[in-house]
């Protein structure tokens, strides 16, 4: 493992694996899957620290960011019970536009995207500044950890199910 921690250092293991993550649907209240590479590591903790970094970054299509711009990734750890807290800075809720859908997406593009990416990743705690707090802008509440909501994800065309003809 050292030997491989050193070559990553110096680029020359560069591996890459493909993760999803979610954002928000411009002409709904749902989310939408996009593709992205991270680096393929050994370490849950590192690679999950990745995503969210690649999350914040926002989408590359026509899609909604879910995260304000100035928030940032205070630390993450995912516990035996595959409960991971997400600890992020107070920007999260200060500079959130607010409104129960917002909210919403904010909160389950996180949750959605590590739980769909790590499967040992069963619920996500947010917190900001280190704290559990009730809410992020006062209508979801974030207070325990979450499970995905795979309910709030758009289905494309293709996974939509198909009408019968009639007399089919």
């Amino acid at each position: 493992k050292p030997i491989r921690s050193w070559l990553e250092a110096k680029g020359v293991l560069n591996e890459k694996r493909q993760v999803t993550l979610y954002f928000g649907d411009p002409e709904s209240d749902f989310l939408v899957a996009e593709k992205r590479e991270i680096s393929k590591r050994d370490d849950v903790e590192e690679e999950a620290e990745e995503l969210i970094g690649e999350r914040a970054r926002g989408p590359k299509e026509k899609l909604i960011v879910t995260l304000p711009p100035r928030t940032r990734l205070l630390g993450f750890q995912i516990d035996e019970r595959g409960v991971a807290r997400v600890n992020f800075s107070k920007e999260l809720s200060k500079d959130h536009p607010g409104g129960s859908s917002g909210e919403m997406l904010t909160v389950y593009s996180v949750v959605n995207s590590l739980t769909r990416n790590f499967p040992q990743i069963k619920s996500v705690q947010l917190l900001i500044e280190g704290r559990r707090v009730e809410t992020i802008a006062g209508h979801l509440s974030v207070a325990h950890p979450l499970r995905p909501n795979p309910e709030l994800i758009k289905k494309s065309p293709s996974e939509l199910p198909q009408k019968r003809q009639p007399g089919g």
